[in-house]
């Protein structure tokens, strides 16, 4: 039976870890830096120009993931569709994550937080059904990156189809693309009342 969940991995934004790493701080349960905010609030519009919508924000207890989850949600006017899975945990179960999806409905769209390498091991389930054996490449989602995955089936395996992934910097062209546009058409309405 095909299952048909658009399934969105977004990976949160910048939370400065390689400074703590440098610096022998710890690297654990981070915010994100001011720069990270400000990316995903950027994402965010970009995610809302594109017209996605989500059924549910399902997001990471950590801290940088929450708040990327808070931005995104804000922007999107869906601050009460988070919910917050221990199982995307750097170190969680993704076995366990997968079976979760189940109380989903048929084409629903969830939208994914959280962090590397765990989403791309997702993806890589996803797409290969963990057939690892040959594996030629691999799947980087960078900070603020954006994939989107169709979920074709959770039973016997998870498997699903690779529609798109997004870089941060195409999304924030998007952005940047929107705004252009949404100035361009109030220019125009100014000029059609003159």
């Amino acid at each position: 039976m095909l299952f048909d969940l658009d399934l969105y991995l977004l990976r949160h934004g910048d939370s400065g870890k390689r400074t703590a790493v440098a610096a022998g701080g710890n690297t654990g349960d981070v915010p994100l830096t001011i720069v990270g905010r400000e990316e995903i609030a950027i994402i965010a519009r970009s995610v809302k120009a594109l017209n996605l919508r989500f059924s549910a924000i399902v997001t990471s207890p950590l801290k940088r993931a929450v708040q990327t989850a808070k931005i995104i949600a804000k922007v999107l006017a869906i601050e009460n569709r988070i919910s917050v899975w221990n199982d995307l945990v750097p170190e969680g179960n993704r076995s366990k994550l997968y079976n979760r999806l189940n109380q989903y409905t048929r084409e629903s769209s969830i939208l994914m937080i959280g962090h590397e390498p765990y989403l791309s091991n997702m993806m890589y389930d996803m797409i290969f059904q963990k057939n690892r054996v040959n594996q030629l490449g691999r799947i980087n989602l960078k900070k603020a990156g954006l994939a989107k995955i169709r979920v074709i089936s959770l039973t016997p395996n998870i498997s699903g189809e690779l529609r798109w992934l997004l870089t941060p910097r195409i999304l924030k062209l998007l952005e940047k693309g929107s705004s252009k546009s949404k100035s361009s058409v109030a220019k125009n309405k100014k000029k059609e009342q003159v």
